[in-house]
């Protein structure tokens, strides 16, 4: 390790000298970070972010030619207007069971995205995008139904480290440009809105990209279906529950 070498990357270095369950370890403690320092002011707080996300970055086991924002924004050609309005409906269904978690409701994928989330289709979308990629065969449904639902900022776990995000339906009782969506957060302290419409996807890399989602208000309902990747090679029992 250099004695020259920026913060992030005596971190990225750090990391490689761990056991598997230190390394997992330091991954949690870089993403509650890279989270938490997101809304902070000041210098010391810019220099945090910056190092959390180089050393998210350097640690980024996917190919691609910059890890931060969207991989890919978008309607697919898999998701038909019969297929979505099929997920819609087991959404609804699934919904009827959904349990609190962090400020929403979590449902297991049914039937029909559990088959979504291993297709052809859909990994040749996002290898399209994010080579050597693979499915982990975790599909949620996340539903966002009581006003102050969101999500703060946070990094992923390695289950949706590569996160393909589906947004099914979003009603808005009031005016769409202040409306719950999706921010991505950048380390200069930036950030980029994303307002989802039904049937559209986002591909990105949550286990580096900081993100959150705002809070819904009074009468407004969001539904999301998510799958999980992640990368070519990598053993299995890391990416699931």
């Amino acid at each position: 390790m250099s004695a020259t070498a920026s913060v992030g990357q005596r971190l990225a270095d750090l990391h490689g000298s761990l056991s598997p369950a230190e390394q997992a370890n330091l991954k949690l403690i870089l993403g509650l970070s890279a989270g938490h320092l997101v809304p902070e002011q000041g210098p010391g707080s810019a220099r945090g972010r910056v190092a959390v996300s180089e050393a998210l970055e350097l640690l980024c086991p996917y190919d691609v030619a910059d890890p931060r924002g969207a991989q890919y924004r978008g309607r697919p050609e898999l998701l038909t207007d019969e297929l979505l309005a099929t997920l819609i409906a087991e959404a609804e269904e699934v919904g009827e069971t959904a349990v609190p978690f962090d400020e929403h409701y979590l449902g297991c994928g049914g039937p029909v995205a559990d088959r979504v989330a291993t297709s052809r289709e859909l990994t040749s979308l996002v290898r399209s995008v994010v080579p050597g990629a693979e499915p982990t065969g975790i599909a949620s449904y996340l539903f966002y139904r009581d006003a102050g639902q969101g999500i703060i900022p946070h990094i992923d776990t390695d289950i949706f480290s590569l996160n393909v995000l589906m947004m099914l339906a979003h009603e808005i009782p009031g005016d769409p440009t202040t409306s719950s969506a999706l921010y991505m957060h950048y380390p200069d302290g930036s950030d980029e809105r994303f307002q989802l419409t039904p049937g559209e996807v986002v591909i990105f890399l949550a286990g580096t990209q900081a993100h959150s989602r705002t809070p819904i208000v009074f009468g407004e309902r969001v539904t999301i279906l998510t799958f999980g990747f992640m990368p070519q090679g990598a053993p299995i029992g890391n990416y699931r529950r």
